[in-house]
Order: structure tokens, then sequence, then C-alpha cells
């Protein structure tokens, strides 16, 4: 059992709060880990059924937050409302809390203990028996310590050594996993952040530098006198200044408005009902994969290829239609975005992109966000037939089932 002795150590009665330097390593300073309600949640749930097992008087545990210092009451169990605000904060190095954070060891101390005064008649008054405070961990560094408060009895229930080994573990497997899904989180928020910096470089800084180089170009040609080039270089600008808006916009929603909860169907369903009416193209969508369940970080990544590739549509394709087609075979999942406009400049860009130019547009947005699933875009495009943006997706197959 990670850092728990079984071999209890008690505390002299007389010592009070017992004031020592913190250890270099800090509690809750190797570990890191934020505590949040969905933890604090789990931790009760532990919590409880350890009070029940040992026929405990009520419980708490306690954290050490990642900077160190003051504990925090997290979660407690048969505690009096009352005692319950005293009980906040403790100093980490305070009595048999502290000297369990310390020496990494399980501390047992009688009713009388002094620094549970602040706990008043639940702690001192009569019926009340031995406390135990019991270091948790999180990755082998200790980060905080429950304790467990007993009836009338001068000793503690015999199988309590026993059964703290176990529980401990749980518990320490609870903190564990709740770090390792805060680093996900932490990993994931990461990854969005470099996948939205590409989608600023490759809509907006690109934009933004060629309209500069065409100012300079204006500004040479009105020193001219030259009218017809000023004209043109103008109306550069005010059309690659048109792309940068609609690409800003773009991303504005892209990031206020995620995908719908209900799943990846019915978020692109919801795109259909009011796509026409903002942007002209009639949407249709066709979903030929029944009973369609995503894990939740394919299903967003597929969204937002659907989007870029709308957007496309509605910015380059001239199209009066569009479809989005779902589609499934015993070993993939199949997206297409297909449309009937003229695909002229699409292939141009694809053409120029293989020549060693930055994809515009977002297609390589589109390939990175295909990638990060496993997945594989490819792009159909030729002048006067239209655009195909197909995303293949791997997928397990269906269990079968036995007659």
């Amino acid at each position: 059992m990670s850092g728990v002795n079984r071999k209890s150590t008690p505390i002299h009665p007389d010592k009070g709060c017992l004031k020592a330097a913190p250890a270099p390593d800090a509690p809750g300073g190797a570990c890191g880990i934020v505590a949040s309600e969905a933890l604090h949640a789990l931790l009760e749930r532990g919590l409880k059924a350890i009070v029940a097992l040992a026929g405990a008087r009520g419980g708490v545990i306690r954290l050490v937050p990642p900077s160190g210092g003051t504990m925090r009451l997290v979660c407690a169990v048969g505690l009096p409302p009352d005692i319950l605000a005293s009980e906040d904060l403790v100093d980490s190095d305070c009595g048999m809390c502290g000297a369990a954070l310390r020496t990494d060891d399980v501390q047992v101390q009688s009713g009388s203990y002094a620094c549970a005064r602040r706990m008043g008649v639940f702690a001192t008054g009569p019926g009340t028996g031995p406390m135990l405070a019991v270091p948790l961990h999180c990755r082998g560094s200790t980060i905080g310590v429950f304790n467990l408060f007993f009836g009338d009895s001068a000793r503690l229930p015999s199988d309590i050594m026993g059964l703290l080994g176990p529980v401990t573990e749980m518990l320490d497997l609870v903190l564990d996993n709740a770090l390792l899904e805060q680093e996900r989180l932490l990993s994931s928020l990461s990854a969005e952040r470099q996948m939205f910096a590409g989608e600023i470089h490759d809509s907006l800084a690109q934009g933004l530098a060629f309209m500069r180089m065409r100012m300079s170009l204006l500004q040479d040609a009105i020193r001219a006198g030259n009218g017809a080039q000023s004209l043109k270089y103008f109306r550069d600008i005010q059309e690659s200044l048109g792309e940068a808006h609609a690409g800003l916009r773009q991303l504005i929603t892209h990031f206020r408005q995620p995908m719908d909860r209900q799943g990846l169907v019915h978020a692109l369903e919801n795109t259909a009902r009011t796509f026409r009416d903002r942007t002209g193209v009639a949407l249709r969508i066709e979903n030929r994969a029944r009973d369609l369940r995503l894990p939740a970080e394919q299903e967003a990544q597929v969204y937002q290829i659907v989007r870029e590739a709308l957007a496309n549509v509605i910015k380059h394709a001239g199209a009066s239609n569009a479809r989005v087609l779902l589609d499934r075979t015993a070993k993939s999942l199949r997206v297409s975005v297909e449309d009937d406009g003229s695909g002229a400049r699409i292939a141009r860009r694809r053409a120029s992109a293989g020549n060693g130019t930055d994809e515009h547009y977002g297609l390589e947005i589109m390939r990175e966000r295909a990638r990060r699933i496993g997945g594989r875009l490819r792009i159909v495009s030729a002048p006067g037939k239209g655009t195909q943006v197909c995303l293949s997706i791997p997928q397990s197959p269906e269990p079968r089932t036995e007659p």
C-alpha cells in the first residue's frame, strides 16, 4: 500500500498544534491536483463507504493545494454544520493531520487531543473515542489526509488497521484518476489553442499580409497617377478584407457555439435548417449510418471539418446546393461534403499547394483535424464539376448479435 504504514503513531495530548518547518517537498506540490466539484463528489462517496465500514462516528478529507500551505476541507461525513465552518481551513503543520503529512504515516490519538477543541462537543464531549489521521497520495506525493472519529471506546476497532490499506488505496486511485483527467483536459486545451493559432495564421494572418503588399502597390500606383492599376489594387484589398472579416466571424462562431450535446447528426441538422437563409445555398444532410455513435473527440473534430468545408462552399464554390453525406462500411465511417459549384478556385488552390505554397481557406486545418482522430481527408475538385471533401475514419467492427 502506497505510503501508509499500518503501525499507529500516537501524538502526545499536550502537544497541541505542532509547529514545524515544512518538508522540502511540500505536500501537494509534486502532484498539482486541483480539486473540482466532480472530485469532491467522488471523494464524498468514498468517505461515506469508509465511515460505514469502519463503524466510525464521522470523517473528513482534507487536501493541500498545489502551492502548499493550508489544508482545505474537501468533504465531511457525520459532522454537524456548525463544526464544518471552523474546520474549513487547517494549517498543514497542525497536530495529528500535520504529523500524518510530514511522516507519511497513520496517526492515532484519543479524543482529548488539544487541537480537537475547534470541533467542540463532537470531538471532546461524552461518547468520543480515538481519532485517526491517514495520509493520502497522488502519484506517490502526500497531498492530504482523511480523518476518522470514533465513538465511546478506549481502543480502535480490532480490524481497523487491516481496513485502512484497501480504503486508502481506493482514495489514492481516485486522486490519481482525477489528476489524469485534469492533465487530459489541459492537453486538449493546449491542442485546441494550437489549432486556433493555426486557423488564425491560415485565415487572418495571410490575408493581412496580402493586403499589406497590395497597399504598397496601391500607394505606388496612386503616386504614378495610374488610375486603372489603383482601382485593381483597391478591389484586391476590398475582396481580401471581406474574406478576412468572414474568416474572423467563422472563428468567433466556432468558439462560441460548441457542438450540440445531442450528437453529430443533430448538430448538422440544426446547421442545415438555417443554412440557406444565411448563405443562399441549400444544404441537405443525408445520414446512411444508422445509430451513429462516436467518441466525443471524434464528433467534435468531424463537426468542425464539415463546418470548414461548408465555409469553403460559401466562399469559393459559387454553389446553389450542397450535401453532407454520412455513410458507414464494415471498416470505416465516411463523411463527405459535396457542392454543385464551379470547383475551379479550389482546384487552383490545391494545385498551388502541391507546388509548395501554403494552402489557404482552411484545407490544411481540415487535414490536421482528420489526423488528430486517425482519419484521412481527400478533396476532389475540377472546374465545372463542383467540389467533394471526403473524410474517412477507421471504425472497430460492430459486435455480432448471436441468435
